[in-house]
């Protein structure tokens, strides 16, 4: 494969993979999504918001109802223009409805073919593209409305700037958001947030705090969200006094009444750096009565140990993973026939496997058995046999990932030498080289 090029393989359910050519990105990967994979781990997520796209539908109406009363005569156009005009606006009616039907490649067509006539997407529609690429998990397909983005000869609106940053961040690439983030002509106090808050939800806080301080010297007074980001950072470097005086100084300094999602941050904050008397405290002293999210994350950091379903042997278990095996697919065996095999790799490099993160009542060599095929571990099998070396592997979970599998994956990034990329339900973790962009800090 020439050097550059990436395949991009998509998946509408399993048995049935379909590859297609994409253009070269700068860091090519292997996407792993609901829509993808739901059927062979069932620990995957993907959704639309079908409401704001909704609201886009509308808003976008009365837009164009309000440029046309301002549009200029067809008489007064020369009849070359009129016909290019024309085109353009059948080209950009079929945009429209390809995207109401998440066609995206019909919808980048249309798009290409009404550049041609000199008609370019508006903003508002841009944004519903990009919100379709968001759900669908597309990567390199928003890189590439992004290039259209940059040639279209009116300055898009800074929304769908904001929408840049907000969709690479969310699919785990964060150096294009921050180029997107340095490149904008004007940033507002969203186009801050979505920064920061991506950033600390990819691991890098050091970054994310970086970003904050910029935002204070640039004169943009921080709002809530903004201090939802900033303690979330604190976590991801383990900088807990810091998050303290941030959580102090938003009522203190900018009159910022703490909501049940700061409080949640707070508490994560305190609980993952072993301070749990003071997390209890606070959640004591809390003017507004906890929610359900505050006394879970407390109890994620001060019970003693796991509890959940208790088998009363190993049999089940083992029948279990054996008959979920047997009913494989294709795609399913040879999941678990490259799985088997990294796990040897892996703990020949070291790797002693966690039992504890089981919580079936059984004996060590079936806790192993039960890690072996946890959702994010045949993910990772399933995309190292369909992707040629080196490729970016990303996968999306929609629970929490266990230190085993944590540790799993940090091994094998350096085994294969590719950087793995999960995003769980907390946040994003980047695996390379055999370290994790979260510092084991998560």
């Amino acid at each position: 494969m020439a050097k550059g090029a990436a395949t991009f393989i998509s998946f509408c359910s399993i048995p049935g993979v379909r590859n297609s050519t994409m253009l070269a990105p700068e860091k090519p990967s292997f996407i792993l999504s609901q829509s993808s994979f739901h059927e062979l781990v069932g620990g995957c997520v993907g959704y639309v918001n079908y409401k704001s796209i909704s609201a886009l539908k509308v808003t976008r109406r009365g837009f164009h109802a309000k440029q046309r009363k301002f549009s200029m005569p067809v008489s007064k156009v020369s009849q070359h223009k009129a016909v290019s005009f024309q085109v353009g606006n059948l080209a950009s009616l079929d945009f429209q409805r390809f995207c109401r039907e998440g066609k995206v490649e019909a919808a980048l067509d249309a798009m290409n073919e009404m550049e041609k006539n000199g008609v370019f997407v508006d903003s508002l529609d841009l944004i519903e593209l990009l919100q379709i690429c968001e759900d669908m998990k597309l990567l390199e397909t928003g890189k590439k409305v992004f290039e259209y983005t940059m040639r279209s000869p009116s300055k898009p609106h800074i929304a769908v700037f904001n929408k840049f940053v907000e969709i690479y961040c969310k699919l785990g690439d964060t150096s294009c958001a921050k180029r997107v983030f340095e490149e904008m002509p004007k940033r507002n106090l969203d186009s801050w947030n979505k920064m920061l808050v991506g950033l600390a939800e990819n691991g890098e806080g050091a970054e994310a705090l970086r970003i904050f301080s910029m935002m204070k010297k640039d004169g943009v007074r921080p709002d809530e969200f903004t201090f939802v980001g900033v303690i979330k950072a604190c976590r991801c470097v383990g900088a807990v006094e810091d998050g303290q005086e941030h959580f102090v100084s938003m009522s203190r300094d900018y009159g910022i009444t703490p909501s049940m999602e700061h409080y949640v941050a707070i508490v994560d904050l305190l609980g993952k750096s072993k301070k749990i008397t003071e997390a209890k405290e606070l959640i004591a002293n809390m003017p507004i009565e906890p929610s359900s999210r505050v006394w879970e994350t407390l109890e994620k950091y001060s019970k003693a140990g796991p509890s959940g379903l208790k088998l009363s042997n190993k049999k089940k278990v083992m029948d279990m993973l054996v008959s979920n095996q047997k009913k494989a697919s294709p795609e399913k065996s040879k999941a678990f026939k490259k799985l088997r095999s990294l796990s040897k790799e892996v703990k020949e490099a070291g790797c002693v496997p966690e039992s504890r993160h089981v919580l079936h009542d059984l004996d060590h060599e079936a806790k192993e058995k039960t890690l072996l095929y946890h959702s994010e571990r045949l993910a990772v099998a399933f995309g190292l046999i369909n992707t040629p070396p080196g490729i970016t592997l990303r996968i999306m979970k929609n629970l929490r990932i266990c230190g085993d599998c944590h540790n799993f994956i940090k091994i094998l990034s350096s085994i294969e030498k590719r950087e793995i990329i999960v995003r769980d339900i907390k946040r994003f973790h980047h695996f390379k080289d055999g370290k994790c962009s979260c510092r084991d800090f998560w």
